[in-house]
């Protein structure tokens, strides 16, 4: 009996990290794709407020 309880612990912990790793790519992906956009944004601004002002 140890051995696959020990086994199915082995598994559930590989789960775990490998949950963990997705999400944290995930965040990663959105953090970067959120910093393309406000930087894109951001450059839209400027070339307004200097269209502005000569």
């Amino acid at each position: 009996m140890t051995p696959k309880r020990n086994h199915s612990k082995q598994g559930q912990t590989m789960l775990e990290y490998s949950m963990v790793l997705v999400m944290t790519l995930g965040v990663l992906v959105t953090l970067g794709f959120f910093m393309v956009v406000y930087k894109e944004h951001g450059g839209r601004i400027l070339d307004l407020v200097s269209s502005i002002y000569p």
